[in-house]
């Protein structure tokens, strides 16, 4: 019920303020939970990825003005999209890029009121995730574009009427006024671009930030789609704006650079699939329409979708079943005291938090930024990478037990020093605590 002025589930961190800059959609995720616990946030998810599609759809229709090469377009692009398909708050913010994207291509339309609907949008966003951002990079992107007449090949810019890029500007304007309306006062927009600069720990060791792993068979698809697509432009000599173009190209490239992006790429390449399907796809014609026909379709796709929600017993045997969460050994912990401070892998740190409450302070949870301004997370690769100084650091923070991958290189070192004994182990996950601080009752190997 009130903001968080300082850290209160490390005890790394302890006291440090945090900046939560997605406190907008933190909220409603909490809501999720608040309603329906593990099955209110799988409702959430469906919802958001639901109205992805919708949204993504909706804007490759209105770009192609050809329904049914939208509905092929959106088909095409969901093997990338579910690669970031997990719930978080930049769903919403993707969300709010197809909205400003749509709202920017209605206004190009002839739609004069559309732009009205941004400043308020960019509010909620920029209280929501931090890619707020992209959302005035695309409204900047659109005005440059319309500066002056041009056309080379097939790529063409057409200019803006002087009322409209001074539409343009007012909104641009209207939504950097609303900069400062948040919690945090200007830190929330000048966070997000620290976090892009100057937190190079996170681009090097979170798994999200890595290059995309073309070893995967669905950025296979993402090189199929794109290769296609300058196969058509030379094939059939395609126009298209330049926008469009350095939208696509540019994230394309950052995809390949950051894994993360390649929803965003999904999103803007779907409208510019959709053109080139529509020189095949016949329009759509009311007249033959079966309206009984599609309403009974729809009620068989909800009903299944109601059949596809998990129970809470399936969702529970899910999180067991997930290799990356520590379940046996939270239950352990409970039962059995462990000296601390306890030290603890990356990827644990959030489901202790959940598990065990906020009274068990982590070493480290999954707000990667906020431990490394806090200088935590450089130590915890040190650590991790078993630097020449790793048992050092865990001796400069007091570490008295570790809760850590089985089968990683710390949990190596860890057996094989003579100041460390593991106590407990799964096929997950080990504890081990400090030799003199050892506990009677031995080691419990349920594997």
């Amino acid at each position: 019920g009130h903001w968080l002025k300082a850290d209160i589930y490390s005890f790394t961190a302890y006291g440090n303020p945090p900046l939560a800059f997605e406190w907008l959609g933190e909220v409603a995720l909490a809501i999720a939970y608040k309603i329906g616990a593990l099955r209110g946030l799988h409702f959430l998810l469906f919802a958001l990825t639901s109205t992805i599609l919708v949204l993504t759809y909706y804007y490759a229709s209105l770009r192609s003005r050809n329904s049914k090469a939208a509905i092929a377009a959106t088909v095409l692009i969901i093997p990338l999209a579910m690669i970031c398909f997990t719930l978080r708050p930049q769903l919403l913010g993707y969300c709010y890029l197809l909205i400003t994207l749509i709202c920017l291509e209605r206004y190009k339309q002839g739609f004069q009121k559309s732009l009205w609907i941004l400043p308020p949008l960019f509010l909620i966003w920029l209280n929501t995730h931090g890619s707020f951002i992209l959302g005035f990079c695309v409204v900047g992107l659109y005005w440059i574009c319309g500066l002056v007449p041009f056309k080379v090949g097939g790529l063409t810019m057409e200019p803006w009427q002087p009322r409209q890029r001074i539409h343009l500007e007012i909104v641009f304007l209207l939504g950097c006024l609303a900069l400062p309306f948040t919690p945090f006062g200007g830190q929330a927009f000048i966070f997000p671009i620290e976090k892009a600069l100057f937190f190079p720990q996170q681009s090097a060791h979170i798994l999200e930030w890595y290059p995309l792993n073309f070893s995967l068979w669905e950025p296979k698809v993402m090189l199929v789609l794109l290769l296609g697509f300058l196969l058509a432009l030379v094939a059939y000599r395609l126009t298209y704006r330049v926008e469009e173009l350095f939208l696509v190209l540019f994230t394309a490239y950052m995809t390949c650079v950051h894994t993360r992006f390649v929803l965003l790429f999904a999103l803007v390449f779907a409208p510019v699939a959709a053109s080139v399907l529509a020189r095949w796809a016949p329009r759509y014609e009311p007249e033959n329409d079966k309206p009984v026909v599609n309403a009974v379709l729809i009620i068989l796709i909800i009903l299944g979708i109601g059949r596809g929600i998990p129970t809470r017993k399936e969702l529970a045997a899910r999180i067991v079943s997930n290799i990356n969460f520590p379940v046996e050994a939270a239950d352990y912990l409970r039962q059995h005291p462990v000296p601390g401070p306890m030290y603890n892998d990356y990827g644990f740190g959030g489901y202790l938090l959940w598990a065990l409450g906020p009274q068990h302070k982590v070493f480290i949870d999954g707000r990667g930024d906020f431990y490394e301004q806090a200088g935590v997370f450089p130590d915890y690769i040190s650590i991790q990478d078993i630097h020449p100084d790793a048992l050092a650091i865990l001796r400069s923070y007091d570490i008295n037990s570790c809760i850590i991958q089985r089968e990683s290189a710390l949990a190596t070192l860890l057996r094989a020093s003579s100041d460390w004994k593991e106590i407990y182990k799964d096929p997950i996950s080990s504890i081990f605590v400090r030799d003199p601080l050892l506990q009677s009752g031995g080691a419990k190997d349920p594997s």
